[in-house]
């Protein structure tokens, strides 16, 4: 995985490895939590074929609880804990090497389990909506033009776009 600058953007072609780094990394995690696993997805633009992404992993994973999240072993498999979110209910962990960021691993507990799921739900809608993945490549592609040393700005750019995805899929 060739990964991203900690603060910046780079955006490359889809690249089909990135399904068997999900699935190792996958593996990797469910050796860690074992039963505390409810579930694991592949999540971020790197899952939906077709479209330009970062190169690094986005995966969420949903915990029975974070109470049992095992700190030291995801330490010592080069994960570093980085940040609970404002919520107290999502815990963001990642994995880089010298300033790059490689993983980004969000962790959410299955007593609250709505963000886990709508960013399930966003990336299968955009997996089977081919004008709407066309419409957040383009997207992505001008905020990488604008912010291309600024990965905070370059996100905060997309919220309107998920927003709107979000009022589709909460449709159905």
């Amino acid at each position: 995985m060739l990964g991203v600058p900690k603060h910046g953007v780079i955006l490359v072609k889809h690249n089909n490895d990135w399904e068997n780094e999900f699935e190792k990394t996958k593996q990797i995690l469910l050796d860690i939590h074992k039963d505390n696993v409810v579930d694991i997805q592949h999540v971020g633009s790197t899952s939906i074929k077709g479209i330009m992404a970062k190169p690094m992993l986005d995966i969420a994973i949903l915990l029975k609880n974070l109470i049992d999240f095992s700190f030291s072993s995801m330490a010592s498999n080069g994960y570093e804990y980085f940040d609970e979110v404002a919520s107290g209910h999502h815990l963001f962990v990642l994995r880089g090497d010298g300033g790059i960021s490689l993983q980004h691993i969000h962790c959410y507990s299955e007593k609250n389990s709505v963000e886990f799921l709508s960013q399930v739900k966003f990336r299968d809608f955009i997996r089977s909506n081919a004008e709407y993945a066309k419409e957040y490549e383009l997207l992505k592609l001008k905020l990488y033009k604008l912010y291309p040393n600024d990965r905070n700005k370059y996100t905060e750019g997309k919220q309107e776009f998920f927003d709107k995805i979000k009022l589709l899929t909460d449709k159905n």
